[in-house]
């Protein structure tokens, strides 16, 4: 008692030193997330307090999983790829222990973040596709919408324009999903950008109104812009400078709203490209150092480069060749900017590669080496067994190839008993066939002709009407045509050619059981298309002679038929709780009876068992491969 009672004790110490876990690292968390927008190192100090309590990752993981997906994100900034993409590995660690699919999901984004920033398109799209599919499997739409527009943006930026049109369009079908205007509006022009890199400009119109229309029902200036932005690209496209002004200048109202500074640097941007073209260049020049300024302060290259190209253009265009000049040199510096950083980049991980490579190649080296020195040491032995073994592979293969040839031998002559048995079972079945159709159209015509007359005559003799001979002459007519149709229907049954094997037997166990006597519970499963017609007339005519044969010898009450699929075999049972028999009575016998049955369907590939007994009933399963 007094030991039950000390575990009892240790046990809530622990599962109270969990929950103070628990509770300590969702403080941490908290403290954490509040500094996230506020101070990125102090946010940082607080993640590090979780992750340096190893107890974390048992008492709280998706804490501490969430906590090292954010160290990521906070480094993505400074520190190498490699550093942060094993920080979000193992925060889906983490979170795969609670199997929280949305967080996995999520990490993947992340990963995918840091690869496209640091131009892995490849691993990023990779990443984005991986969550995306997590995020459709539990209908997570908001970051749905994002993964399909990143990918797009990817696709967009490497001018792979079909592919961005693709993925935008994924992204609007999730956005109406989740009925959220805002990102309608926006994807909305994502889709008619994409539409006009494609030159489908009707399509890109459309979608350019339905941002606009998003825009204006909600009342949002960063919608309604990117709508004009749209609508900008469009004309532009179609070299109506005019239109495209006027489109420019409503995208730049909108956005001088927002505090997005590089969108508007963007806007006056293509106010300054349609006043140039349209020879505005006061208006242009304007814009254009306006842009100049936000572009900055938002420190893009990519934005210099654009303001510089258009600044040259104008200054070209006033007579300003030195200033033309002038800006020609700084987009030309931008450029190599850009492209020097991406170099840079570039070797810097050739670089890191390159070493790497080496420092493995001295292991290889040093490793080598041993295994040489290994190599020596075992010349003598290995060329001793390399005579002796060769010897023994001559004899092996030698042996081989005889059992090769018997094989061969075995299964032309296995090939030739299966073409026999089935040409058998074919010429059966044509000869049912051939009687089918000579008692149905020949005999059960003429049957069907004699009871019309004399049911006519019947009644133009009303003498016989009351006649007792007469009606039970007639009963007798009436019974040997109907005996004649049941035997046509089990020579050929019209069922297993209209509706399929399962049917097929319902119906046969259906009128079996009205006439035999005996009760017949029919179940099938995993049987949800038709088989070929050929294997469907074997399983049939097994079923219908294993059912007459009860009915000739089992004298049952209860029987069951049962019909299994799997992949590619069919499984046939049927059982009775008759009067059994004694299974090795047969074996030794030949016929059409159950030995004649078991060797076709040994033949064929299948195996049929026997289980039964004197007073114990009868089991026959069947193992037929479907082909």
């Amino acid at each position: 008692m007094k030991g039950n009672l000390k575990y009892s004790v240790l046990l809530l110490g622990l599962l109270y030193n969990l929950h103070s876990f628990a509770g300590a690292a969702d403080e941490l968390f908290g403290r954490a997330k509040f500094f996230d927008k506020l101070n990125e190192d102090s946010a940082l100090f607080y993640y590090n307090q979780i992750l340096q309590n190893e107890a974390f990752k048992e008492s709280a993981p998706e804490i501490y999983g969430k906590s090292l997906r954010k160290k990521a994100l906070i480094f993505s900034a400074v520190a190498g790829e490699a550093e942060n993409i094993d920080l979000c590995k193992q925060a889906i660690r983490c979170f795969q222990k609670t199997a929280d699919k949305k967080e996995i999901g999520i990490t993947h984004n992340t990963m995918a973040n840091i690869y496209q920033v640091k131009g892995y398109f490849d691993l990023a799209i990779a990443n984005y596709q991986q969550a995306a599919a997590i995020f459709d499997s539990i209908k997570f739409y908001n970051r749905l919408t994002i993964c399909y527009s990143n990918i797009a943006s990817i696709y967009n930026n490497t001018e792979q324009y079909q592919n961005a049109l693709k993925y935008n369009l994924l992204a609007y079908q999730t956005a109406v999903l989740k009925n959220d205007t805002f990102s309608e509006g926006m994807i909305a022009h994502d889709v008619a950008i994409a539409y006009i890199k494609n030159s489908l400009s009707d399509s890109a119109l459309l979608y350019a109104e339905l941002a606009l229309k998003y825009g204006k029902s909600i009342q949002d200036n960063f919608v309604t812009s990117y709508a004009y932005k749209a609508f900008y690209e469009y004309y532009k496209s179609k070299k109506e400078w005019t239109s495209a002004y006027t489109n420019a200048l409503q995208s730049l109202t909108y956005i001088l709203k927002t505090s997005s500074k590089y969108d508007a640097c963007f806007a006056y941007c293509n106010v300054a490209e349609s006043a140039h073209s349209l020879q505005k260049l006061t208006e242009a020049k304007m814009a254009i150092g306006n842009a100049e300024a936000l572009a900055k302060e938002v420190a893009s290259f990519q934005l210099n480069k654009r303001v510089y190209s258009l600044y040259k253009e104008i200054a070209a265009a006033s007579g300003n060749y030195k200033n033309a000049f002038y800006f020609a040199q700084l987009y030309q510096q931008n450029s190599d900017s850009v492209f020097f950083e991406k170099r840079n980049n570039t070797l810097n991980e050739l670089e890191t590669k390159y070493q790497t490579a080496q420092k493995e190649t001295q292991i290889a080296q040093q490793q080598t080496e041993i295994q040489q020195t290994k190599t020596r040491l075992l010349i003598a032995v290995i060329l001793f067994l390399v005579l002796f073994f060769g010897a023994l592979l001559v004899y092996l293969f030698l042996k081989q190839r005889q059992k090769l040839l018997q094989n061969k031998i075995i299964t032309i002559e296995q090939q030739k008993k299966l073409e026999l048995t089935q040409a058998i079972i074919d010429g059966e079945e044509q000869e049912r066939t051939r009687l089918a159709k000579e008692l149905h159209d020949g005999i059960g015509g003429l049957m069907s002709m004699l009871k019309l007359q004399f049911t006519n005559f019947k009644k133009t003799h009303a003498e016989i009407q009351d006649s007792t001979e007469y009606n039970s002459a007639l009963d007798l007519l009436n019974t040997a045509s109907q005996d004649i149709r049941k035997i046509s229907h089990a020579l050929m049954p019209s069922a297993l050619e209209r509706l399929g094997l399962i049917d097929a037997v319902q119906q046969f166990c259906t009128s079996m059981q009205s006439s035999a006597g005996f009760e017949i519970d029919f179940q099938h499963y995993n049987i949800n298309e038709r088989l070929p017609q050929r294997f469907e007339l074997l399983a049939y005519r097994i079923i219908q002679e294993l059912l007459n044969n009860i009915i000739k010898y089992a004298e049952a009450k209860e029987v069951l038929v049962q019909l299994a699929k799997n992949e590619n075999h069919l499984s046939i049972t049927i059982e009775d709780d008759g009067k059994g028999f004694d299974v090795s009575s047969i074996k030794n016998k030949d016929g059409i009876g159950l030995q004649s049955m078991q060797k076709r369907i040994e033949l064929l590939g299948g195996k049929m068992d026997i289980d039964s007994a004197i007073g114990k009933g009868t089991s026959v399963n069947i193992e037929l491969p479907v082909t």
